[in-house]
């Protein structure tokens, strides 16, 4: 008879750097510490939590509600192959190739902005979209809470892929065949302020998309 008991580990979320409590929710991979403000992601196979750079958004005279967490991953797209009706790249390809990806100069370069939460597929390529085309200005390491980081590394470069083919796709053109590749850098976090409208929260910045409060 196999054994099917299953071990777990507690591992305690104090601030590796000051030992101050972390606050997180249950599913929650992101962490960042109010006290001495410096952010960690949950590395899986030390069972560690690991130092990741992190920066806020900024949002003037706007009454902020809350920050939520998005992955910056700056990304180098080459392409292979492309089969479409129209003769041009849109959207997020567009934007990191420019005219290099259709006259064979590529790759090109430039940050994927992918939410760290939770959010429909919709809200997920609006806000990629949006925040992968728009800078925004970036402040000082708030005293904030940083709550809903969901998604680690590894997902946000999945999403990456994804909010990439859907933006190319929702083009008027027919895409039969894309072959391309993407090589990450080192992935940092933002805190992008959102403000709510009842029981929904928006950011404040791009007004890309609705979540959830």
């Amino acid at each position: 008879m196999s054994d099917s008991s299953v071990e777990f580990e507690l591992v305690p979320l104090d601030c590796p750097t000051c030992g101050a409590a972390v606050d997180a929710r249950g599913e929650d991979v992101v962490y960042y510490c109010t006290a001495c403000r410096n952010g960690y992601s949950f590395d899986v196979a030390s069972r560690s939590l690991e130092p990741i750079e992190v920066a806020f958004a900024t949002a003037p005279n706007v009454a902020v509600d809350g920050y939520l967490p998005f992955w910056m991953l700056p990304a180098r797209i080459g392409i292979h192959q492309r089969q479409a009706s129209g003769a041009s790249f849109g959207g997020l390809m567009s934007f990191f190739l420019g005219d290099g990806g259709e006259s064979g100069l590529g790759p090109g370069e430039g940050t994927f902005a992918v939410p760290a939460f939770h959010c429909s597929l919709a809200a997920l390529t609006a806000f990629t979209r949006a925040y992968t085309l728009h800078s925004v200005h970036l402040g000082e390491r708030l005293g904030e809470r940083l709550l809903g980081g969901r998604y680690g590394v590894g997902d946000a470069r999945k999403l990456a892929h994804y909010a990439l083919i859907a933006s190319e796709i929702g083009k008027s053109d027919t895409l039969t065949r894309l072959e391309y590749d993407i090589e990450f850098a080192e992935a940092r976090l933002l805190g992008v302020p959102f403000v709510r409208d009842g029981d929904r929260l928006r950011d404040a910045l791009l007004r890309a998309a609705e979540v959830p409060a």
